[in-house]
């Protein structure tokens, strides 16, 4: 029951989310939109590399299976719910940084996108029952380690702040292409780059039931939020601003 509920829902969501992009295209003559939802679509080609690192084991026993990769089982639901969550709100992002474009609506969006994150891993963890993180996890709430919500929504963030800064200069459709693999590196600098000290900890058989691996998990979150306050006051808010 939870593989259906997590595939109807997610491609329910992905389905409403193309929608609206489309009909932002449509009405604005542009095709950005559209190659943002492709970012973050094919982010999803990470998460094998994820659930290694980070413990994260999709159950196999009913799933509805996709591939197998880095010995992870990905089930069909995964690709919609990137494009959804990583591409939607990367959209989401550059619209919001257009109209009103200052640090306040930097952190307004990322408070948002955080417990955008959280609510909906809980609820696959918990509700739906379709995977679970496996071994020591620091932060638990509810099965989720929850310093993860603040790691996830540095991709559709920090991916949202540099195509709205990029957008500008870029002319024609070959270039408009360059924004495609703006989500992925996003993804890798926040989870792989901002998280290297915790994965270096956690790799460590000693320290994986230790306050050290606590404290290596919240250099992720104030890696990330050091580099959120970076790009937002370097690529949003004008020199001549206040």
């Amino acid at each position: 029951m939870g593989q259906l509920v997590a595939t109807t829902l997610t491609f329910g969501l992905a389905a409403i989310v193309l929608i609206l992009v489309v009909r932002l295209c449509l009405k604005e003559k542009v095709a950005w939109p559209l190659l943002v939802l492709i970012s973050g679509l094919i982010t999803c080609l990470m998460e094998p590399l994820f659930d290694n690192l980070y413990g994260l084991y999709f159950f196999e026993k009913g799933q509805w299976h996709l591939y197998t990769t880095f010995d992870s089982a990905q089930p069909i639901w995964l690709p919609p719910a990137y494009l959804a969550f990583y591409g939607g709100a990367a959209v989401y992002v550059v619209r919001a940084l257009q109209a009103q474009p200052a640090m306040s609506t930097v952190w307004r969006m990322y408070w948002q996108i955080v417990a955008m994150a959280i609510v909906s891993e809980i609820s696959y963890i918990s509700v739906l029952g379709v995977y679970e993180y496996q071994g020591n996890q620091p932060f638990v709430m509810f099965g989720y380690p929850i310093f993860l919500g603040f790691t996830n929504a540095m991709s559709a963030l920090v991916g949202g702040i540099i195509i709205y800064r990029v957008l500008p200069k870029v002319k024609g459709r070959i270039e408009s292409l360059s924004l495609v693999p703006v989500i992925p590196g996003a993804f890798a600098m926040g989870l792989f780059g901002s998280g290297i000290v915790y994965l270096s900890v956690r790799q460590i058989e000693e320290l994986q039931d230790t306050i050290l691996l606590h404290l290596a998990a919240l250099t992720v979150v104030i890696g990330i939020a050091s580099t959120i306050n970076l790009f937002g006051k370097s690529f949003v808010v004008r020199p001549d601003s206040k």
